[in-house]
């Protein structure tokens, strides 16, 4: 138990290591993924350049030449202007955005509590509902810093008077 519990320890560490600091085994240790990685890449060659092939043939050769040349897949990404980068930041960003509606659309049941709505309306300084349940909404975005960055580039800074705003369009992509 106790090699599993080191082992299992170790492999965290490096993976953070690896992924943080780029720190790497030692180019004689990783030989056998690199010759592993370019036979199985050339392997899947035929399908990955047949453009008269069968279309998932030719997306399982791209999956499994990405797999064994992740290198070459965030090259491919930064030579297109990072669309798969993009995309991955979109999705995420438009997650916590829905997430965050629900929270809006929630709000009204929690405000429905008088003696809730009393300590809220203590608590943001306003006893105006809609002002309310924006300074409510502010404050669950400040706790999702990624969120406020990607709103902010695409129409500026999100403020309490416009956060609902914000969020809605996001979740429902209107933002792009």
């Amino acid at each position: 138990m106790l090699k599993f519990v080191s082992g299992l320890l170790l492999g965290v560490v490096l993976a953070i290591s690896y992924v943080r600091f780029n720190v790497q085994l030692p180019p004689i240790l990783q030989l056998p993924d690199d010759l592993r990685g370019g036979v199985v890449s050339a392997a899947t060659e035929g399908d990955l350049y047949d453009l008269k092939g069968d279309e998932q043939r030719r997306l399982r050769a791209l999956e499994v030449y990405f797999a064994n040349r992740p290198a070459a897949a965030a090259e491919a990404d930064a030579e297109a202007g990072y669309p798969f980068l993009k995309s991955l930041h979109t999705a995420r960003a438009l997650r916590e955005a829905r997430e965050l509606r629900a929270q809006w659309l929630g709000f009204d049941k929690v405000l429905e509590k008088p003696g809730l709505k009393a300590a809220l309306e203590r608590k943001y300084a306003t006893s105006d509902t809609d002002q309310l349940k924006r300074r409510m909404l502010h404050e669950e975005l400040m706790a999702r810093p990624f969120l406020i960055q990607w709103l902010e580039e695409r129409g500026g800074p999100v403020r309490p008077d416009n956060v609902d705003a914000r969020i809605t369009s996001a979740a429902l992509r209107e933002l792009d």
